[in-house]
């Protein structure tokens, strides 16, 4: 029998923590797969059984309370070990079958992940892949995801990490952008010249995202998005020249590269998963499958050789 000043069960936890994770009803209700007014009541009842208020109402914006900061530790130390159950189970399981969750950027995702997969999916039909698109490196040991594809390689000790390639970025613009401004040659002839860019919460708008260079200061950022997928689109429209990984310029015959062979920035790609995940035998099949995919695309994560 449960005392009434204790939760009823996991899910009363993972209720609690969505919501302070995610900071709002309609977030974390979202973030569960609930409506706001189910997550609504499902948190009056916790409330009450506990017979404190855990958050007080902010705007839309939901703030722990004293007494919800008390069982804070609490329920991260349940979640822990919710999740080291969670892969336990994993670790155990020998069957091709089940759901792999997947992180990746939104242009890997989108332009080259997801129909790289079709393959897999043909060849492991009873694995269904969850494609989780964010900009942000999710946590792999909170199982946010099973694996991710990452931009840098991952310091936590639980994580292990193969790296798979470099990924080369060069400056391209459109024969619209380029027939009506001055031939460029070289990165000294961009002064002046205009430029769409990424700009991420956190990051200041520059040529580059997350790296300065002299050219932030010397060109005109005409656009700037969140998005690379609309950063790309106004690269194509003749906005501006912009730092485009070569991988996914490749698939666009209207991208000309400014000053071909240039490489204007490099990082490296890096498949990440956690140590114990990494024995589960759906979720070993798509890590190998993946590392084996970019492996046979190298070639478009290189820029263009010159002609």
């Amino acid at each position: 029998m449960h005392n009434k000043d204790e939760p009823r069960d996991w899910g009363d936890m993972r209720l609690f923590l969505a919501i302070v994770d995610h900071g709002s009803l309609v977030a974390a209700a979202e973030h569960l797969d609930l409506t706001q007014p189910t997550l609504g009541r499902r948190l009056t009842a916790l409330q009450k059984r506990l017979g404190v208020k855990l958050f007080l109402r902010d705007g839309r914006r939901m703030a722990l309370t004293d007494s919800g900061r008390a069982i804070l530790d609490s329920a991260r130390r349940m979640q822990r070990e919710m999740h080291a159950i969670q892969r336990a189970v994993d670790v155990s399981s020998t069957g091709l079958t089940g759901t792999v969750t997947i992180s990746a950027t939104e242009g890997i995702g989108t332009e080259w992940l997801a129909p790289a997969l079709v393959e897999f999916n043909e060849q492991y039909p009873d694995i269904h892949l969850n494609l989780l698109i964010e900009s942000r490196a999710v946590d792999l040991v909170q199982r946010e995801a099973d694996i991710a594809l990452r931009l840098n390689e991952p310091k936590q000790p639980d994580l292990i990490a193969k790296r798979l390639t470099g990924m080369a970025f060069t400056l391209y613009a459109s024969h619209r952008y380029l027939d009506r401004h001055p031939p460029i040659n070289s990165e000294e002839d961009l002064s002046g010249h205009t430029f769409v860019s990424l700009a991420w919460p956190g990051h200041a708008s520059g040529v580059m995202i997350g790296q300065p260079h002299p050219l932030d200061t010397q060109v005109r950022i005409a656009l700037s998005s969140n998005s690379p997928t609309a950063q790309v689109s106004a690269v194509r429209a003749g906005f501006g020249i912009g730092a485009l990984s070569c991988r996914w310029a490749a698939m666009y015959d209207d991208l000309i590269p400014v000053i071909p062979g240039h490489v204007f920035a490099k990082t490296d790609l890096w498949l990440v998963t956690h140590e114990e995940l990494r024995h589960s035998a759906r979720i070993r099949a798509v890590f190998d499958y993946l590392s084996e995919r970019v492996q046979q695309s190298r070639a478009q994560f290189r820029p263009p050789k010159k002609t």
